[in-house]
């Protein structure tokens, strides 16, 4: 009488845990493929040259739209990220313009927000160079080393070639432990 009670515990045991498993879910955030985190944004570095219009162009074929800035602490982290990947990168794209606009209001292209926050580099803007904004750093060879000021805005012809990078939204996934008879498997399902 206490084998099939306790073979009967051992089924509901095990059921309960199963269901445990499969029902155990985590939301996660992630890049897409290729892409790094910085600041809460993915970003990817092309560094094959291109005008801003191609630079455009080539972020939206992967999803994606050309760099946009928010405040010091995004721009800070981008520049540390850049510094590590590509420390001898002085000009970068951003979605930065003023195209169709008559004043110097300036918008990011990839948000179609009108840019708040804009850390000119000195001398800038300089409406005459251009509608496009370009991140640059200075270079200089006073030590005889290399040396790259921090990467700042700057007014650039769009039909001027240069480095960009293509920023894409974090994507959100939940993750769920899946049960097979001979293993574990983890499912990646977007939100």
């Amino acid at each position: 009488m206490l084998l099939p009670k306790l073979v009967c515990f051992a089924f509901v045991s095990l059921a309960f845990g199963q269901l445990k498993h499969v029902a155990a879910e985590e939301t996660i955030a992630a890049c897409p493929t290729n892409f790094t985190r910085v600041a809460d944004k993915c970003l990817l570095l092309d560094d094959s040259w291109k005008n801003f219009f191609e630079s455009d162009r080539h972020c939206r074929s992967i999803n994606a739209g050309l760099l946009s800035l928010k405040n010091q602490t995004e721009l800070n982290a981008i520049t540390n990220w850049l510094a590590e990947i590509a420390p001898n990168q002085p000009e970068v794209w951003t979605s930065g313009n003023k195209l169709g606009q008559a004043r110097n209001d300036y918008f990011w292209q990839s948000t179609g927000e009108q840019a708040v926050y804009l850390p000119w580099n000195t001398g800038q803007p300089t409406p005459a160079s251009g509608d496009c904004l370009a991140l640059l750093a200075h270079v200089s060879m006073s030590t005889g080393q290399v040396v790259m000021d921090p990467h700042r805005l700057t007014v650039k012809n769009c039909t001027q070639w240069a480095a960009h990078i293509c920023q894409a939204p974090l994507q959100l996934f939940k993750t769920q432990l899946c049960l097979n008879t001979s293993a574990f498997f983890e499912a990646k399902i977007p939100v």
